[in-house]
Order: structure tokens, then sequence, then C-alpha cells
């Protein structure tokens, strides 16, 4: 199975400042935290833009997740749709952690 690399985007409401809008993306960490598949959510800020990039278990479990409430959801929230971008993600080399994931195997240490 591949997993799936998501790079959502979306405008902030006018005037909405980074200390604001950190206080909203720590709102929705129990939303996120209970979502079905996802593994990591990193997220993402710049002056009237915020975002996330998003790592699931698979397209099927993003789709699942990027469904029309969602959307609802964001759009309401943030006064602006999410932009989806999604790409398969076959490999990962993580340093903080000295592992590597491949679809293919994972490997509790870093390749020598």
């Amino acid at each position: 199975m591949t997993r799936m690399i998501a790079v959502v985007t979306y405008g902030l409401p006018e005037g909405t400042d980074r200390e604001t809008a950190v206080q909203m993306f720590r709102d929705s960490i129990p939303r996120y935290m209970a979502t079905e598949g996802l593994i990591r959510k990193n997220v993402l800020y710049r002056d009237g833009l915020g975002g996330g990039i998003y790592l699931w278990e698979s397209r099927e479990a993003a789709e699942k997740g990027y469904n029309a409430e969602w959307v609802a959801y964001m759009t309401a929230k943030y006064d602006h749709p999410p932009q989806i971008e999604m790409y398969e993600m076959p490999i990962t080399m993580d340093r903080e952690y000295n592992t590597v994931y491949d679809e293919g195997a994972a490997y509790d240490e870093a390749a020598e």
C-alpha cells in the first residue's frame, strides 16, 4: 500500500495574525488526532495563508478524510475553501528518528 502526502493550503480570514492563526490550528488538534488513516500532520503558516502537510496511510484514507463535511468545516472555519495536492510517498528518510520508510520494506535504522 502506498502512503500519500497531501499539501493543503487555504487563505486565512482577513486580518488574522500569526498568534491567532496558531491558536486556530491548535484548536483543531483533537479533530485530526481522531482522523482514521492520518499518520502525521505538519502545520503551515505564512502571512494570510494556512495549511498542512498530511501523511496518510493510503490514497483511500486521504480521500475519506477530505470528504464534503471536511471541506465545509475548513471553508467555514477559515473563510476560504482548501486547495489539496496529493502525492504518492514511496520512500521517507527521517534523520530525527534515524529511520527509513520504504513501501517495499521498513527499516528500524537508516541504511548505513
